[in-house]
């Protein structure tokens, strides 16, 4: 039975994009877009390059001064370093005599003897009593955990 209902028209078939970039609208045209970046190189819309300013530099000569004069203070500096010490020449020997006194006699030796338990010092030495440490006092702090008796 053939079917009664009546036929709608069907919709166009939907194409695929073809194969590549999407196009894409110029820059500068869109809603907030700005100019596209200039190109290094390029010459602008008129044909003339416009001359670009001189930087200005700064002086070199002040800092090779310095760094001379730096250099000439270290070799100096190093070839006294190296040269041999010059001694003044020896003074003429006079002739007058200077009295020289007499020697001392006496010559005072210190002697360290360390004391056994018991003994005493020999007469008229001086006793130096060694320090004695600082006495130990131990803190014993008693707890009860929980769960010890």
């Amino acid at each position: 039975m053939p079917d009664t209902r009546p036929v709608s028209p069907t919709p166009p078939a939907r194409t695929s994009p073809p194969p590549g970039p999407r196009p894409t609208a110029p820059a500068g045209t869109g809603p907030g877009s700005r100019p596209p970046p200039p190109v290094r190189g390029a010459i602008p819309a008129g044909g003339v390059q416009p001359p670009r300013p001189q930087r200005a530099k700064p002086d070199p000569n002040p800092m090779r001064l310095v760094l001379g004069m730096a250099g000439i203070a270290s070799v100096s500096a190093l070839l006294t370093a190296m040269l041999p010490s010059v001694t003044p020449s020896q003074v003429a020997v006079s002739d007058t005599i200077t009295a020289v006194g007499p020697q001392p006699s006496v010559i005072h030796v210190t002697q360290v003897v360390t004391l056994a338990p018991g003994q005493t010092a020999p007469p008229n030495s001086s006793v130096v009593v060694p320090p004695q440490p600082a006495p130990r006092v131990v803190v014993q702090t008693v707890t009860r955990q929980s769960g010890k008796p």
